[in-house]
């Protein structure tokens, strides 16, 4: 085995074991490479993975794997699990899960028993790149199995096993408020269609610096770094930085997974400085950032902005004290977009900065003008809102206060779920 695709299962087994919850015994992954397939061994600590641990298979491509597929996760945490055990699929609500996942995770039968269970896993895996696989039955009638995600790079492989256990979340705990409103299915299709051969192209194009330190477990230290003010460093060149700075804390917050999610920070009355489309916030770095124009929207240098530049925009143009703007899918808040609810604030404390109740803005197609519009309308003189089947965005006068009243904000909708 060559010591690369060790060092690649080693990277992104640590990230699996980092997670805030367990991912289960049955947790593994595998590569798809030009000399084979690799995985890690049943039972393996994917938190110290040794060479011993890995081993190759003997096929050549990744089992029931989409074309472009190059990484499997295998998993079993715990809100998936329970979705298994009572027998529970559904729809996308939030376009994370649309985008990265697809239209629905449905429950493939793959029981020893089941003389069609590959069959039943093949058309799990029809529309989706994420699928609960059942392999057996409890005395009690409990659904026992586990989850795969595919990606393209096995960091889209464990992002999408994130993003389907924060939906699975979401699906339940959006029951104590009405439940979780699916995506029309087209839609959300499409949105599925777009990000295969849009954004995950972007990270696709990060597989040859796969040995590079740029995973989760290496900004631990770096986001805590503070930002020098009088080492000869131009007033651009420190907001470029804050806001890779301000990327890797949502991240470590838990308040984004993988791309989703963008912010900004108001240059100057003309410019805005902006986060990238698709690009993990982990490998961000201050010349990353984006240049934008906030009246023509036109922007420097060959990477793409966010394709939610127009509201970053708009918020500018509407709101002459923000200074900064942060859309995210926090999961707390994400339930109340998934369950199209408003957030009623009830600490005193919050509403000062939130008042008594946070709107929720209408449903659009991301990087649309309508959801632009809808989410501005919804913000009005507020410092944040909820967008339907989005996520939340809050601002504030510099980077700082605006994270802060993201903090604040899922820590509003988590009160109000009473979790």
């Amino acid at each position: 085995m060559q010591n690369a695709y060790y060092e690649i299962l080693r990277k992104y087994s640590k990230m699996l074991a980092e997670q805030d919850y367990t991912v289960g015994e049955a947790a593994k992954m595998m590569i798809e490479t030009a000399d084979g397939v690799f995985s890690t061994k049943d039972g393996a600590d994917l938190a110290d993975l040794k060479p011993e641990d890995v081993e190759k298979l003997a096929v050549q491509h990744l089992p029931l794997a989409r074309k472009g597929m190059s990484a499997m996760v295998f998993s079993q945490t715990p809100y998936c699990q329970e979705c298994i055990r009572d027998a529970r699929p559904f729809m996308a609500s939030l376009d994370d899960m649309a985008q990265i996942i697809g239209p629905a995770v449905y429950i493939a039968d793959g029981r020893d028993s089941n003389s069609r269970a590959g069959k039943s896993m093949a058309k799990a895996f029809k529309n989706s790149t994420g699928a609960f696989v059942l392999r057996g039955v409890d005395k009690d009638g409990n659904g026992i199995g586990y989850t795969i995600t595919a990606g393209r790079t096995p960091y889209e492989a464990v992002v999408g096993m994130t993003v389907l256990e924060k939906s699975a979340e979401i699906t339940i705990l959006a029951d104590k408020i009405g439940g979780a409103k699916g995506l029309n299915k087209l839609e959300a299709r499409m949105m599925h269609k777009v990000y295969q051969k849009k954004y995950s192209k972007i990270e696709e194009n990060a597989k040859k610096d796969e040995l590079h330190s740029c995973g989760a477990a290496d900004f631990k230290e770096q986001v805590q770094e503070p930002i020098a003010a009088d080492d000869g460093k131009s007033s651009e060149q420190l907001l470029r930085e804050e806001l890779c700075r301000y990327g890797k804390k949502l991240v470590k917050a838990g308040l984004v997974q993988g791309t989703w999610g963008n912010l900004s920070v108001r240059l100057d009355d003309t410019y805005m400085l902006v986060t990238p489309s698709g690009m993990d916030y982990t490998r961000l770095t201050p010349r990353d950032m984006v240049k934008v124009s906030i009246s023509t929207l036109e922007y420097e240098g060959s990477l793409k902005p966010t394709s939610e530049k127009s509201l970053h925009a708009e918020i500018y143009k509407k709101r002459p004290d923000a200074g900064a703007v942060i859309h995210t899918h926090s999961k707390y808040c994400s339930v109340f977009a998934a369950a199209e609810r408003a957030l009623h604030i009830n600490d005193p404390e919050m509403q000062e900065i939130f008042g008594g109740q946070v709107n929720l803005a209408e449903y659009a197609l991301p990087g649309t003008d309508k959801l632009m519009n809808n989410t501005v309308k919804a913000l009005g003189d507020n410092f944040g809102c909820i967008m339907s089947h989005h996520g939340m965005v809050t601002c504030g006068a510099d980077l700082k206060t605006s994270f802060d009243n993201c903090v604040k904000l899922e820590e509003c909708g988590k009160a109000a779920l009473g979790v």
